[in-house]
């Protein structure tokens, strides 16, 4: 069998896979119910029913392109806002479990940290299973896209990275991240004269990605947490010293990379990293940086703010993988699916019930909150006594594929 032939039927291999993921997990999610709880979805419902002449609240209304890709499917196909959230939501599953396959694979050079990746992510909560509970969020194209903007800052092209930001900033404000973190690593490593023009026209590009819809798309309501008005920038001020939050914030954090957490020590993490190039460190680095300033500054949501954390995770964890016993990777996912209660359902009965399902949300921290927390210790606890029986095994990796550039 040929290289090629190889690599197709693993990516076939790979999307059959996510596609019954999905459905497996589809299966054991249900439905929010909109009747009972009045959140964001209802903001992006009205934008997918009546457009921009719907009462329209920010940041919700300048993630308009999700609505409106609903809006037109549901105008054009004859079915329901429902069905037209829910077909976004699981065609972009699909893309995002696929896209980390590919990226990771691309990456690393490793099919088996490819696979672990892909499963991972799937059995990361917010990622796919909530997604699929909560079909009217607008993140669903937004993980896809950061992956292929990301692959475009490490093969360099700048202009195919300039053009998803700039689509990508329709739909998620984290999507603004791969572009600056290109130009603050790998730009700057070309000519004078091509860094100057690339980070002119990114200047421009994203003042009117980010400028326009806010000068041209009125609002009633401003739901921001961190805005440039007195309370907006008041609030910035005092929440570092909110220590519930402080604490929810950090647990957020250390449950999502509870499968790098468990799967390998520091010394073997930082082995990996410095195993890449010095532009690639800095790459991630800043990306990590960035998405935990935004995380924090976000709102109350972090569990769902952290799940920007995926791609820096695919590529640690498709770098570990190959030199990590499978029965450590098999133990991993299990604990990540446990952890993360991928065969429950959602709470319905009350917000309070919802809320405490993961944790970390906000300033709200009681038993089941400091429970959650417990378990994730004991997991990541359980990990390193499991990497003592079966240690990481074979040389540091190869660097990754793209240091020929």
């Amino acid at each position: 069998m040929t290289n090629a032939h190889g690599k197709t039927r693993h990516i076939v291999l790979a999307a059959v896979l996510s596609v019954g993921l999905i459905v497996a997990i589809g299966a054991l999610t249900n439905s929010l119910d909109i009747q009972n709880f009045s959140w964001d979805f209802r903001y992006y419902i009205a934008m997918a029913q009546d457009g921009f002449k719907a009462p329209l609240a920010s940041p919700f209304a300048y993630r308009y392109l999700t609505p409106l890709f609903v809006y037109g499917i549901t105008h054009t196909f004859g079915i329901s806002i429902e069905d037209g959230f829910r077909s976004i939501a699981y065609l972009g599953a699909f893309l995002q479990l696929i896209g980390v396959f590919l990226f990771t694979n691309w990456f690393t050079r490793s099919i088996k940290g490819a696979y672990t990746a892909l499963v991972i992510t799937a059995f990361s909560l917010f990622n796919v299973k909530f997604l699929l509970f909560d079909i009217y969020r607008p993140d669903h194209l937004a993980y896809v896209l950061m992956l292929l903007q990301s692959y475009f800052a490490f093969e360099r092209r700048f202009l195919p990275l300039l053009v998803t930001t700039l689509i990508g900033l329709q739909i998620r404000e984290f999507n603004l991240i791969p572009l600056v973190v290109y130009l603050l690593t790998f730009a700057r490593g070309k000519d004078r004269t091509t860094f100057i023009r690339e980070a002119a026209l990114s200047a421009v590009g994203l003042a009117a990605a980010i400028l326009l819809p806010r000068l041209l798309i009125p609002v009633g309501e401003n739901l921001q947490f961190a805005d440039l008005s007195r309370d907006g920038i008041l609030r910035v001020l005092l929440a570092p010293l909110v220590l519930t939050r402080d604490l929810n914030f950090l647990f957020s954090i250390v449950a999502y990379l509870l499968p790098t957490l468990m799967i390998a020590g520091l010394k073997e993490t930082r082995a990996v990293m410095q195993s890449w190039p010095a532009d690639t460190r800095s790459y991630f680095f800043i990306y990590t940086g960035l998405v935990l300033m935004f995380s924090f500054l976000g709102g109350t949501d972090f569990y769902r703010f952290s799940t920007y954390l995926f791609l820096p995770q695919a590529a640690v964890l498709g770098s570990l993988a190959p030199r990590v016993p499978n029965p450590v990777v098999v133990i991993t996912g299990v604990a990540t699916f446990i952890f993360n209660r991928i065969w429950l359902p959602f709470p319905a009965s009350d917000a309070g019930a919802y809320l405490d399902f993961y944790g970390a949300f906000g300033t709200r921290l009681n038993a089941s909150s400091l429970m959650r927390m417990l378990e994730c210790l004991a997991l990541i606890s359980a990990g390193f006594q499991l990497r003592r029986l079966l240690p990481i095994i074979g040389p540091t990796p190869a660097q990754p594929v793209h240091d020929s550039q």
